[in-house]
């Protein structure tokens, strides 16, 4: 793979290796797809579910300080997200002494270099985990403990250390609330409770968190199917107008990462992803490294530009940096769109990829094939058995990305069906063949 190497050992000289232990039974842990409206798993007509900027922005970037192990390589990304004190965090240079087993191109939080290895939750109820939904009689996170806790702990029993998991896939009901004008002001009624509630729940289950805020699901239209009862509102012209843009982010993202670094169990926040599969909702050109453009269905979404969505994932990602110093991707829809967000300023790359990806766009091809060295890369969404999807077996799958230089593995999903005793046994026997590496 063309300068994964040369690209590893000068991450990991910037980085150093870190502290050793497992993160895992103390509270230094870290950090959660959807295919259409409904919240059903990503099927057929192309719709999957889905994420990846500039180092060193607002305090995210690559450490300087520590020195590498002699003679290993890696491509880690550190951070001082997951485990630092206070907000606004930045990476940890007062790391000592060597990781106990670092994954050479993984991500590192808190000093461990590691396989970002897990599964999706993305919800439990859609549309109602983070804020609730009083009209159908569905509470928040915080309101449905005992069952949020016993999901986790069975994620957690099979393996699963990080869990990708949706705040905010559409505007809908409860999540956020408007102003006279239409304009995000705020969180909704207990959407900060939701997202307590979660962080406490995760440190229980001894699993981490990465926070998905939004999702394409928020650009269709407000006339598109809204859910029964529901009050819904398109992102679509929110994001396309600046000044609204800057109150969407204002509003709701900047006080859903200060409630992360407020909650006393912030270190199993692990990482963001600011928009699930965005390019569904995007329309025209891409403007990087000769993309394919996107066509994003105009008769049921808002959509916009890629520059237009470009401008979301920087902003909020400098928010999210800037308030709780964890990594920052945007979980994207498929790797022939990998150089969409090599300019918005994410930490590291997240791609997704089911059969109608895997046909063109092969998941077992070098990632410098794709363009993508510079950063890690994550595979956000994967069918949990993707055997009739892809003919392969899920060890070869996520043994191939553990092969290639993927820097984790994120299957979808614990929700939808797939969650059963094979699919499980699979995580849970590739985590015990790679017990220190898959867990943060």
């Amino acid at each position: 793979m063309k300068n994964l190497v040369l690209l590893g050992v000068l991450q990991l000289s910037l980085a150093g290796l870190g502290c050793g232990g497992d993160a895992g039974d103390s509270d230094t842990d870290g950090a959660g797809g959807d295919a259409g409206s409904g919240g059903s798993a990503a099927s057929g007509g192309g719709l999957a579910t889905s994420g990846g900027g500039m180092e060193g922005t607002g305090g995210g970037g690559l450490a300087t300080g520590g020195g590498g192990m002699e003679g290993t390589g890696g491509g880690g990304l550190a951070t001082g997200g997951g485990g630092t004190e206070g907000t606004g965090g930045g990476p940890d240079d007062t790391c000592a002494g060597e990781d106990a087993c670092p994954f050479a191109n993984g991500i590192e939080v808190a000093c461990r270099l590691r396989f970002m290895y897990g599964v999706n939750y993305a919800w439990r109820d859609f549309y109602a985990d983070f804020g609730g939904q009083t009209r159908w009689g569905q509470v928040g996170i915080s309101g449905k403990r005992d069952q949020v806790l016993t999901d986790l702990r069975d994620m957690r029993a099979h393996g699963v250390d990080v869990v990708r998991w949706w705040l905010y896939p559409r505007l809908a009901g409860d999540i956020v609330t408007f102003d006279g004008q239409g304009d995000p002001s705020g969180l909704g009624a207990t959407s900060r409770d939701d997202i307590l509630a979660a962080l406490e729940l995760a440190d229980q289950a001894e699993i981490n968190v990465m926070f998905t805020v939004f999702s394409f699901d928020g650009f269709y239209k407000t006339s598109y199917e809204p859910p029964t009862d529901l009050q819904v509102t398109s992102l679509g012209p929110i994001v396309a107008d600046p000044s609204r843009r800057a109150r969407l982010i204002e509003n709701v993202v900047r006080p859903s990462a200060r409630t992360v670094a407020s909650s006393p169990h912030k270190a199993r926040m692990l990482a963001w992803d600011v928009i699930n599969e965005p390019e569904w909702a995007m329309t025209g050109p891409s403007l990087h490294g000769g993309d394919p453009p996107f066509e994003g269905d105009a008769s049921k979404m808002e959509l916009v530009t890629h520059a237009q969505m470009e401008a979301l994932a920087r902003e909020s990602a400098a928010v999210l940096r800037e308030e709780t110093g964890a990594p920052v991707s945007v979980g994207s829809a498929a790797i022939k769109w990998g150089q969409a967000w090599t300019h918005a300023d994410v930490d590291f790359y997240q791609v997704h990829m089911y059969g109608w990806v895997n046909d063109w766009y092969p998941y077992d091809k070098p990632l410098s094939e794709y363009g993508l060295t510079d950063k890690p890369v994550v595979m956000g969404e994967f069918p949990i058995d993707p055997t009739a999807d892809m003919d392969v077996s899920y060890d070869r799958f996520v043994s191939d990305l553990y092969s290639i230089g993927y820097a984790g593995a994120l299957s979808w999903s614990f929700t939808g069906g797939p969650w059963s005793s094979s699919t499980r046994d699979a995580l849970k026997a590739f985590a015990g063949q790679h017990p220190c590496e898959t867990r943060y």
